[in-house]
């Protein structure tokens, strides 16, 4: 009997985590009454990550590890893994993605009128350090894509027509989403299909997420051309910067920085308040979320601007195309670990030294 549902996991660095993801799929409600796979991609982790996964496989034959020796990123990890996978049905998680009981389940219904399903992560990714710092209730926020590879159920057919970009270190659930477009594919959210998500990123790796999730976000806005809030919320960020040089010119260098700084301010109070429960009993928290979620908005607008320099790096490539596939595929061909090494170099708009978090 062939594989129903392969699990395809992505980590990098997620020692503390991918036991916990692990043992959360393992013990979905249905899972022991069909076949099963699950795929583990250790993107390059430098940590125990590979040895933890390796110790669990060694207990459980159904859980493979595809061991990266350099870290390439989401996109070259989710392509390699479903390239990997043998399942009629195909389901990304994430590390530091822990799937309620019913997850499976759920996803499974949700199926019969879809292409693809995908739950709602709490806390959502952009505030998770800020979660993890402050310990606030967080709000459910639905995400910007209808699927994301955070926590996703996939028919296998979605593959035959779309793919991963394995050049993107970030961003290719978006890209993917949008590559879906031409060929008359449906994904949904399932209502009330909460995921937790548990992330252990160091403050310094939250920035660094941060500001790589800017630059994802400027190449999707010359891409697609659709205009979001982040995107506006940039705009006027970057404006504040111009009329704050002028004022700074013609009043002085105080109310120059001033203006902004309460920008700044503004933007991250509003994002604050839409990501958690603000009580005012709560005021010493909240402010201290409010501190933390202005660095990472100065690292998430330093990104966007960034992100410019991929207009001259990438200009005129599809972006989720079954071209995509070849130098994974490839690799996949040499089979199992180490599998990075037979694969050509990734495209020139990664930077060799920029690591991609999971």
């Amino acid at each position: 009997m062939g594989i129903l549902v392969s699990f395809v996991v992505i980590a990098y660095n997620e020692a503390g985590n991918i036991g916990r993801t692990l043992d959360a799929i393992t013990a979905l409600a249905g899972l022991a009454q069909q076949s099963y796979e699950v795929i583990v991609v250790n993107d390059g982790s430098r940590d125990r990550t590979a040895d933890i996964v390796a110790d669990r496989a060694a207990r459980n034959p159904r859980i493979n590890l595809i061991d990266l020796p350099t870290n390439r990123g989401r996109g070259y990890a989710r392509a390699t893994g479903i390239g990997a996978a043998q399942g009629e049905l195909i389901a990304t998680v994430d590390a530091d993605i822990i799937l309620p009981g019913d997850w499976l389940l759920r996803a499974q219904a949700a199926l019969a009128g879809y292409d693809a399903v995908g739950g709602t992560a709490v806390p959502d990714g952009d505030v998770a350090y800020v979660f993890q710092a402050t310990g606030l209730v967080p709000r459910v926020v639905g995400h910007t894509t209808a699927v994301t590879g955070s926590n996703a159920l996939y028919r296998r057919q979605v593959f035959d027509l779309v793919a991963f970009d394995p050049s993107l270190r970030e961003g290719e659930d978006v890209a993917l989403n949008q590559a879906t477009a031409g060929h008359g594919l449906s994904f949904g959210t399932v209502p009330g299909l909460l995921v937790q998500h548990t992330e252990s990123k160091t403050l310094p790796g939250s920035l660094r997420w941060l500001f790589n999730s800017g630059r994802g976000a400027t190449r999707q806005v010359l891409v697609y051309r659709q205009v979001r809030t982040p995107d506006v919320a940039t705009g006027a960020f970057l404006s504040s910067l111009v009329a704050g040089s002028v004022a700074g010119v013609l009043t002085g260098p105080l109310v120059g920085a001033g203006i902004p700084v309460a920008v700044l301010l503004a933007v991250s109070v509003a994002h604050v308040r839409s990501r958690f429960v603000t009580p005012l009993v709560r005021l010493p928290s909240v402010s201290l979320a409010v501190a933390l979620d202005s660095a990472h908005l100065l690292a998430y607008f330093a990104g966007r601007v960034a992100g410019l320099s991929w207009l001259s790096a990438r200009r005129g490539q599809p972006v989720g195309s079954l071209g995509d596939r070849r130098d994974v595929g490839a690799a996949l061909a040499g089979g199992g670990q180490g599998v990075a090494e037979q694969c050509q170099p990734v495209a020139a708009t990664d930077d060799p030294v920029m690591e991609s978090d999971h």
